[in-house]
């Protein structure tokens, strides 16, 4: 199969493909599109070398182990394996340590943030309105994809939609949403 070929893949057929027919090149793929996304996390919790190291041990994992998971979106299962693959790594140096991980970002709350909280629900508006003028199809496989994290399959099957129609109305949909924040963008500034 040509890198074309796997590039045009969805994450959860590469997983498939790792799972069953041991391919490496599905495991590269699948690397290549996440490992920096992954390393952000990693920086979190661990130090840059330990952060990489935690992101390999997760990759490996997904190599050994990869037929064990029932997998519906990878990339949230990913973010949560990475994380708490950290969280294991930090246990080991501070096992007394307890580490919320539930509330991490509740702090914020306790600050005077008041304008940053405005700002917030500003971009929630444009966000809705960015939404509304998106076509049908466009606003539907986006609320899909993002908010009720449906992979494209199941987004297909419900729209009935093929995948290429489903990868193409998401594109076309994130590209609309973009500019049309570009346009706002002055508001929220």
């Amino acid at each position: 199969m040509s890198n074309t070929i796997y590039r045009n893949l969805l994450d959860e057929e590469l997983l498939y493909r790792v799972a069953q027919k041991k391919d490496q090149e599905a495991l590269s793929t699948l690397y290549k599109r996440y490992a920096h996304l992954a390393l952000g996390v990693g920086l979190k919790y661990l130090p840059q070398e330990e952060a990489k190291d935690a992101v390999q041990t997760v990759f490996i994992k997904i190599w050994t182990d990869a037929g064990q998971y029932k997998i519906k979106s990878f990339k949230p299962w990913l973010y949560t394996v990475v994380k708490n693959q950290c969280l294991m790594e930090l246990r080991k140096t501070k096992p007394t340590a307890s580490f919320d991980t539930e509330n991490t970002f509740d702090f914020v709350e306790y600050e005077d943030h008041s304008h940053h909280k405005m700002e917030q629900e500003q971009v929630l508006r444009i966000l809705e309105s960015c939404l509304s003028k998106l076509q049908e199809a466009q606003k539907a496989c986006i609320e899909l994809f993002y908010l009720h994290q449906k992979t494209y399959a199941e987004i297909a099957n419900y729209q009935k939609l093929d995948d290429k129609q489903v990868k193409s109305f998401l594109q076309n949909g994130r590209r609309n949403l973009k500019l049309c924040f570009g346009q706002h963008k002055n508001s929220i500034s």
